[in-house]
């Protein structure tokens, strides 16, 4: 029986953080206690994970005093905190990279002055811009521009509650109004669709919510990632075909892209 209110010790998630280590060949630096901040490292390194299973070679970087240093707070400069570098050569002999980062502030798609701190980012570049026009002191702000972020997920340590599922459409909005637009052109991609991360597990009335907003944008909801056996899940090829991609929805539920012509997929790649 699945758990509603999931629990887990603070070693289990240890050992999951130096499983990771070990796989990425790593250190970590001293990090948090809260439970809250290891499932968001947990969601972070799933992430990492998700783009290692598509192919991609994921290498840590920044590490600092030769430790990997994870970003737990919204505050500070990105520039002081790891991340990794993901890349894949193509069927073109083109190397491609992108940069996962974690508690990235990105600005709003529509306003150059508005921002947020998505929990995870994926960015074109690890270099960020900055502003001092911010706070009220005179405090510098790094910050992802509009036009190189890629995607984000939120990762909360939660229950699935109608007011949160519904407020991520909003971020979703804010940062990334082309997977609400049914309008716009979607081609095949690897990456991730935003996505809601949570610990906490479906009941009927969020389940429907989940699948109503699947089914009309490119955004993901997962539930009770608490749950090795939902991690495993997460990270199965099978399960990963059905996730949502910029490209396609979840579940298979759409096929956007299949009448789109290759040369117009190519043309579309190469702009």
């Amino acid at each position: 029986m699945k758990k509603t209110t999931p629990f887990k010790a603070p070693a289990d998630f240890e050992k999951d953080l130096t499983d990771f280590a070990n796989r990425y060949r790593i250190t970590l630096a001293e990090h948090s206690k809260r439970i809250s901040e290891y499932f968001e490292m947990t969601c972070y390194n799933l992430i990492v994970r998700y783009y290692d299973k598509k192919g991609y070679s994921m290498i840590a970087q920044n590490l600092k005093g030769g430790k990997y240093k994870f970003k737990c707070s919204p505050k500070g400069h990105l520039q002081n905190f790891s991340y990794f570098k993901a890349t894949k050569v193509d069927m073109n002999g083109k190397e491609k990279s992108f940069y996962v980062f974690h508690n990235a502030t990105v600005q709003s798609a529509y306003d150059d002055k508005v921002f947020t701190t998505p929990d995870i980012v994926v960015a074109k570049e690890e270099k960020t811009a900055e502003t001092t026009d911010y706070y009220a002191t005179k405090y510098s702000l790094t910050y992802i521009p509009k036009d190189k972020m890629i995607t984000f997920c939120e990762a909360k340590h939660l229950s699935p509650f109608p007011e949160l599922m519904i407020s991520f459409v909003g971020t979703v909005n804010e940062l990334m109004p082309d997977c609400l637009d049914g309008s716009v052109l979607h081609l095949p991609s690897d990456h991730i669709a935003p996505s809601m991360m949570m610990s906490g597990t479906f009941g009927k009335s969020t389940t429907r919510i989940k699948e109503s907003l699947e089914s009309r944008y490119y955004v993901n909801y997962f539930d009770n990632l608490f749950e090795d056996v939902s991690v495993r899940s997460f990270l199965s090829m099978s399960q990963m075909s059905n996730i949502a991609t910029l490209g396609k929805k979840s579940s298979k539920l759409s096929n956007d892209h299949q009448d789109i012509p290759d040369e117009l997929v190519e043309m579309l790649n190469n702009t």
